[in-house]
């Protein structure tokens, strides 16, 4: 962002399992999006949103956030898992989050929606659905029958892999990589680099979540990154 941000209003939502202090600001994605911070703090969820214009666009996205539970020393201590499943238990929360990605990438001229396993699964095929594209997952090493390609990325101790059936997407196929959050940005590093491989374009990845102290976005370059909820 070069501009300051709007200015903003104080929405103050009631406390259930966890607490959250948030805000938000204009700009940054392109074509008017914004996102919503949220921090753990105090006692009440509360999420900033801003005031000058797109408000539809901050209300939902301060009704995502609302449902998102964080769960401290999960699944190891030290790690504030965001958990996303108490987000699916709201209809009205699950359908913004897949309609504000429809609404972004419906003019887009998005041919494949992919999936990252497993959390990907969960809002990649709707999304797909909407837009009349195909869906194509990515998985685990083993879990795909038939002829595979697969891209190898770096864990904190290690490496893991990522694969996809060998024609799945072509040459000349806009994607659209879809997850729930990104972190260190590796997997979906990896993701792009296995489409690109196979010959098609990747014209963004999508996620639910960010953890921006992670910096996920500078592994992958200058790759467009969209997201709802920055955390922190």
């Amino acid at each position: 962002m070069t501009s300051s941000p709007p200015p903003i209003r104080l929405l103050l939502l009631p406390a259930t399992r966890f607490c959250c202090l948030g805000s938000a600001w204009g700009g940054g994605f392109g074509g008017g999006a914004r996102s919503v911070r949220v921090e753990r703090r105090g006692r009440q969820r509360a999420v900033v949103m801003a005031a000058a214009g797109g408000g539809d666009f901050e209300a939902r996205v301060a009704r995502i956030a609302s449902t998102i539970r964080v769960i401290p020393d999960f699944p190891k201590p030290g790690i504030m898992f965001q958990d996303i499943t108490t987000m699916l238990l709201n209809p009205e929360a699950f359908r913004d989050t897949i309609e504000l990605f429809v609404e972004r990438y419906k003019d887009k001229g998005i041919t494949v929606i992919v999936g990252v396993e497993a959390r990907g699964f969960i809002f990649g095929p709707p999304i797909a659905l909407a837009l009349g594209a195909k869906f194509v997952p990515l998985r685990k090493p083993k879990k795909l029958p038939g002829e595979v390609i697969s891209e190898e990325y770096s864990l904190e101790y290690g490496t893991d892999k990522i694969e996809m059936h060998v024609g799945a997407v072509e040459p000349n196929d806009r994607a659209v990589v879809v997850d729930d959050l990104i972190a260190t940005g590796g997997t979906l590093c990896a993701a792009v680099n296995l489409l690109e491989r196979a010959g098609a374009e990747v014209v963004e990845c999508a996620c639910v979540i960010e953890l921006p102290e992670l910096k996920g976005r500078d592994k992958l370059g200058s790759k467009p990154v969209f997201v709802l909820v920055k955390a922190d």
